[in-house]
C-alpha cells in the first residue's frame, strides 16, 4: 500500500515523493539513516519487524523502491523471503544490470513492483508471482491491499487533476479514506511520506505520520555526497 510519483528536471535532477501505507499493527518504521555496505554508503528508512526496506539510495545515485503487489498476493511459498530484504540486498548497486541479476530467482517472492532510477537510466520490474516482466516507470505507481483498481482509479485522477509533488502526495479526503494518497482507513494509513532528491547531492526529507493522521508529521532531513 504506496504510492510513487517521480521526475526529472534540469534544474533539480531526480525527484521521487513516496507515500509508504502499512497496518497499524505493524510496528512503525525507524526514519532514514545512514548505512555501509561493502564500499557503498547508502541512505534508507528501516522495517523493524521485517530487518528490510521499501526505498534506498546510494552514493552512486542508484535509487530503489518496491511496492507489493497485494491485489496477486495469496500464492502459497514455502518459507518465504521478504520482499524488503530483497531491496536492502540491492544497497551496492551500481547499474540496472546489476539489478537484473539480484532478480534472477523470484520464485520465493510474492509478488511486487520494484521501480529503480540511476544515473545510466530507469527501469520498473513486475513480478507477478510467475512471470517478471520490465519496462519504463510510470508517472504514477499505486498499490492497496483494499479494492486496489478503485483506489488506483481514484489516485490517478488526482493526479490527473493537475496535483504534483508534496501537493499530491498530501492529498486526503475530509475525513482521509482508503482511497485518499495521503490515506487513512480502520486497519492501516499512511504512516510515512519522502521527498528524496539527487542532484549535485543526495537529500531526503521525511515526515513520519501520526496515527490516523492526528497531529503534524515527525520531520527527519538526512543528505548523503554523491561519489
Amino acid at each position: 500500500m504506496c504510492t510513487l510519483t517521480w521526475s526529472r528536471l534540469p534544474s533539480t535532477g531526480l525527484e521521487i515523493h513516496f507515500n509508504r501505507d502499512e497496518l497499524k499493527t505493524r510496528p512503525v518504521a525507524d526514519p532514514p539513516a545512514l548505512f555501509e555496505s561493502g564500499d557503498s554508503s547508502f541512505l534508507s528508512p528501516r522495517d523493524p519487524k521485517g530487518g528490510g526496506t521499501w526505498m534506498l539510495v546510494n552514493d552512486r545515485g542508484v535509487v530503489i523502491c518496491l511496492l507489493n503487489k497485494w491485489e496477486l498476493d495469496g500464492r502459497t511459498i514455502e518459507s518465504p523471503l521478504s520482499r524488503g530484504r530483497l531491496v536492502w540486498s540491492m544497497a551496492e548497486t551500481k547499474s540496472l544490470d546489476e539489478v537484473a541479476d539480484k532478480l534472477a530467482n523470484l520464485d520465493r517472492y510474492q509478488a511486487f513492483t520494484l521501480a529503480v532510477f540511476s544515473p545510466g537510466g530507469d527501469s520498473c520490474w513486475e513480478w507477478t508471482g510467475e512471470a517478471l516482466t520490465r519496462g519504463g516507470v510510470p508517472e504514477v505507481l499505486t498499490s492497496s491491499s483494499f479494492r486496489f483498481e478503485e483506489v488506483r482509479k481514484a489516485r490517478l485522477a488526482c493526479f490527473t487533476s493537475g496535483l504534483r509533488g508534496e501537493d499530491f502526495h498530501a492529498s486526503r479526503h475530509d475525513p482521509p479514506s482508503p482511497y485518499s494518497v495521503r490515506m487513512n482507513r480502520p486497519d492501516a494509513q499512511t504512516w510515512s511520506r519522502s521527498r528524496l532528491r539527487v542532484g549535485d547531492q543526495i537529500s531526503w526529507h521525511y515526515l513520519a505520520e501520526q496515527a490516523d493522521l492526528k497531529g503534524d508529521p515527525v520531520e527527519t532531513f538526512v543528505e548523503l555526497p554523491l561519489q
